[in-house]
């Protein structure tokens, strides 16, 4: 073996300690907006306390139903709610 072989050697190492290091932090990352979108979604505020917490496939279909929820009620606001600019809103209506 020659000098060249360890240093490729520590160089293949390091590559690889360089790759897990990256891979931890974009788990890590993950992980955290998984933590940030369970505390959004009221439905799973108390999630962190609980023995079982909820798995990240129940916090999307949580988060999930809560924007479909959150559309209804914003369009229904949106039917039932006169536009507060009044006439200026009227398409066409230049006064």
């Amino acid at each position: 073996m020659s000098e060249n072989d360890d240093i490729e050697v520590d160089s293949d190492a390091d590559k690889r300690a360089h790759h897990n290091a990256l891979e931890r932090k974009r788990r890590d990352h993950i992980k955290d907006s998984f933590h940030g979108l369970r505390d959004s979604v009221p439905a799973l505020q108390g999630e962190k306390e609980c023995v079982t917490q909820a798995s990240r496939a129940q916090i999307l279909d949580k988060a999930t139903e809560y924007i479909q929820h959150m559309r209804r009620k914003n369009h229904t606001h949106h039917e039932i709610s006169p536009p507060l600019c009044g006439n200026a809103c009227v398409p066409g209506n230049n006064s």
